[in-house]
């Protein structure tokens, strides 16, 4: 590749590609890249312009506009979504196959719905719980037994353990991993115990177990504050509380709201691919500790709880409203995505990110970056009509409220062990073993090899 920035040095021999080169190289790129033409569109799912735009308008295709042309670039994970829906009017195994990826309802629940309005749980909206500042300790309640109590609930506080904080401390000290594989390392050596792990087995006690769990991640949060060490729970402290100590921020009014949303919304989130993995453990017989370990690790993705981090180093990479912009505009000439813009679920704007970033704005007191990040989300709606998700909800909050940063992948976590506890219950009720089919399309027997 020829480097525009810096003298050609004419003594060395530059191989210019073949034609058969240039081709391959740009079917590479449109292999990997995130958006694809209409015309792309169009041929991958072999349909007219007409029905093209249908799907648009339907929300079943997500589209951005390209300033300064006029034809739209459409997501390529939604197209090979809806690839797969037409696939499957061809038998059941497409069905499923379809079912797999962001497609039809597979499993029952009875703990969370996906709404245009966001989750609701037990038929509850997650905003409106979050708006009426009910507590986290209530909200986890109502996902694990259906009642909501949202006066205030403090959980008993867990037994300290002199060897699980040396354990924490001097793991930690070898900077190895991140905070998220801490989180694994505790609620694996929690369950070690025999008492944990008998208790795990037992829907009476499970809920005590989830929370010691839940309480000894927040004192894990207190490793990448300024303490930089284990921080636990102290009597009478509710969640948000500790990990408002943990992570060395003043528990104000306006942080202990903050936090409070950040757990509630995060709480669940119907069949994510962490709570999928969770359920899949659950209805082998795994015991809670190893069930939630499986969530933790399937939230540790490239394409999952690494997204969080992505936002967060594109906010880094510049400080202005013009670099942000200009940095966005980049990715979409090469075919790539904003980290952090349009969910699958919601084509018309993820509610939880709206408000988290609702929250975020309201503050009176946060860093002077926050202005230029506002601007950016507004232009990116404007220019491209993108709208943020979650993540990056998440990041925007937990960046105004001077959350330590590549903290929110841990926090969102931390929030769905409320979650990940109702759904192991209920897949044990179910007794049945998640095992899915697959579908075999390498070389036939006696092939060539």
């Amino acid at each position: 590749m020829i480097n525009l920035v810096h003298p050609i040095n004419m003594a060395e021999k530059i191989e210019r590609p073949t034609p058969e080169h240039t081709a391959a190289d740009a079917t590479r790129k449109k292999a990997h890249a995130d958006y694809a033409t209409a015309a792309e569109a169009m041929k991958i799912l072999n349909v007219r312009q007409q029905t093209l735009y249908a799907y648009v308008s339907r929300g079943l295709i997500r589209s951005i506009s390209q300033p300064g042309h006029k034809g739209r670039l459409y997501w390529r994970d939604d197209l090979k979504r809806l690839e797969a829906r037409s696939l499957a009017r061809h038998g059941h195994g497409a069905v499923a196959a379809s079912a797999m990826n962001f497609g039809e309802p597979i499993i029952p629940t009875s703990i969370t719905e996906i709404t245009p309005d966001g989750p609701r749980y037990r038929g509850r909206l997650a905003v409106d719980l979050a708006r009426a500042r009910v507590p986290f300790e209530a909200v986890a309640q109502l996902l694990w037994t259906g009642i909501l109590n949202d006066g205030t609930a403090i959980w008993k506080k867990s037994k300290p353990w002199p060897e699980l904080n040396q354990l924490i401390e001097s793991s930690w000290s070898l900077r190895h991993g991140s905070l998220l594989d801490m989180f694994s390392l505790v609620t694996l050596y929690i369950g070690g115990s025999k008492q944990s792990a008998m208790e795990s087995m037992d829907d009476g006690h499970m809920f005590n177990a989830g929370r010691q769990i839940i309480q000894t991640m927040v004192g894990c949060c207190g490793l990448v504050s300024d303490q930089n060490r284990y921080h636990p729970m102290g009597n009478n402290q509710t969640v948000s509380e500790g990990i408002l100590a943990a992570l060395s921020i003043e528990p104000t009014s306006e942080n202990r709201e903050g936090i409070e949303a950040l757990l509630i919304l995060l709480a669940d989130h119907e069949l994510s691919p962490a709570t999928f993995a969770v359920r899949v453990s659950s209805s082998t017989g795994c015991t809670l500790h190893s069930c939630i370990v499986s969530g933790i690790c399937a939230s540790t993705g490239t394409l999952t709880g690494q997204l969080y981090d992505r936002v967060d180093e594109f906010f880094d990479s510049v400080s202005t409203v013009g670099a942000l912009v200009r940095r966005a505009t980049s990715l979409h000439e090469r075919g790539m995505a904003i980290p952090g813009f349009g969910h699958p679920l919601y084509p018309r704007g993820d509610p939880r990110a709206r408000y988290m970033i609702e929250l975020a704005k309201r503050r009176a007191d946060q860093p002077r970056q926050m202005t230029a990040i506002y601007r950016f989300i507004e232009e990116m709606g404007s220019l491209h009509g993108l709208l943020p998700r979650q993540e990056l909800g998440t990041v925007v909050l937990t960046r105004a409220m001077g959350v330590p940063k590549h903290t929110a992948g841990a926090l969102a976590a931390l929030a769905r062990v409320a979650g990940w506890l109702a759904h192991v219950q209920e897949q044990r009720m179910f007794g049945t073993v998640l095992r899915p089919r697959a579908r075999f399309v390498g070389s036939p027997a006696g092939s060539a090899i």
